[in-house]
């Protein structure tokens, strides 16, 4: 292949643009539709050996020699997967955001536990809360809760909850999870679960970690019927997407103190330009006990580590190389 051609298909800022453009070779060719309507890229779909991108459609598959299709994202949500599934073209996304998602999941779950954010609120007010009343809504005890030695359980064991696990190594917590196959084993881990296991995992754990790809199977799998049988001292901390969990249900047991408090980077709602945004139908931002942060595990100072794997693969795919991440469309992930 003298000149790989590959076609975006979704928007991303220039800066990433940019970084795409110093990382890859230059027999590798980054095509920019005019805009990312399907009649745009379609203006460019011939020349085009591969789709960078999650905004696939039937004309671009049909009208085109589509080899290889790379989203330059770990979350795949938005992909046909009956479409792509009629098609031999191998699918992969990103997991090189693992190590800083995982990174701000640590960050969240310190945040929450010692309750950073809320007593950096309030001494900026000059108010160093010392309230011991622990079950008010319009404050919080000054009490922290321990890491060390707790019971940390994960909702998904793939790449970004491993990274989490080697980086809790230091606190000497037991560690459990919720996975898809459990014949896995895993040495770090004192119990390893299915969807069967749910309510017992949830029922024993300090903190609950949401790792999880959302798929059919795993959109609202925590809900009212389990969030409720998480411990009243627990947290929960959701780093996967915001759709895993119940938004009624989650807003529920934290604004009635069921569980003590939760650190959340991914939403129900998301800005369509520039306009200000609520994350979600209900007043979490009134919570003192939520720590909110908008989706930005994985935006870095050193670059865009989400988009490595990708341009990792287009190397591969150039010189004819294995693929890493491809996807099991009949799984969706």
């Amino acid at each position: 292949m003298s000149k790989l051609n590959v076609l975006m298909t979704m928007k991303r800022p220039q800066s990433q643009i940019d970084y795409l453009r110093e990382k890859l070779d230059d027999d590798i060719n980054l095509i920019m539709p005019r805009d990312y309507s399907e009649e745009a890229i379609l203006e460019h779909i011939k020349e085009a050996d591969v789709l960078l991108g999650n905004y696939i459609t039937e004309a671009m598959l049909e009208s085109g020699n589509i080899k290889l299709i790379q989203v330059p994202i770990a979350g795949i949500e938005k992909l046909d997967f009956e479409l792509l599934s009629r098609y031999d073209i191998p699918v992969c996304n990103s997991h090189s955001n693992a190590l800083p998602v995982a990174e701000t999941a640590l960050a969240l779950l310190l945040g929450i536990a010692k309750k950073i954010p809320y007593h950096d609120r309030l001494l900026r007010k000059g108010d160093w809360n010392k309230t011991t009343k622990e079950d008010s809504k319009e404050a919080l005890s000054l009490h922290n809760s321990y890491v060390s030695n707790s019971k940390v359980g994960f909702i998904g064991y793939g790449h970004i909850a491993r990274n989490i696990a080697r980086l809790l190594s230091g606190f000497s917590c037991e560690l459990m999870a919720i996975v898809n196959d459990k014949s896995k084993k895993y040495d770090e881990l004192s119990f390893i679960g299915d969807q069967d296991d749910l309510d017992y995992v949830l029922s024993s754990v300090d903190y609950l970690i949401v790792a999880v790809p959302l798929t059919p199977k795993t959109e609202g799998m925590l809900n009212m019927d389990n969030l409720v049988k998480m411990k009243k001292t627990a947290y929960l901390i959701n780093i996967s997407r915001g759709r895993v969990i119940d938004e009624e249900a989650l807003f529920y047991v934290l604004s009635n103190n069921l569980i003590r408090g939760a650190a959340l980077d991914v939403w129900y709602k998301y800005p369509e330009g520039e306009e200000l945004t609520m994350p979600s139908n209900y007043d979490f931002h009134k919570l003192h006990n939520v720590i909110m942060t908008p989706h930005r595990a994985d935006i870095m100072y050193d670059g865009y580590p989400f988009i490595d794997d990708a341009i990792d693969n287009l190397k591969a795919f150039r010189d004819g190389k294995e693929l890493k991440n491809i996807l099991d469309l009949s799984k969706r992930y």
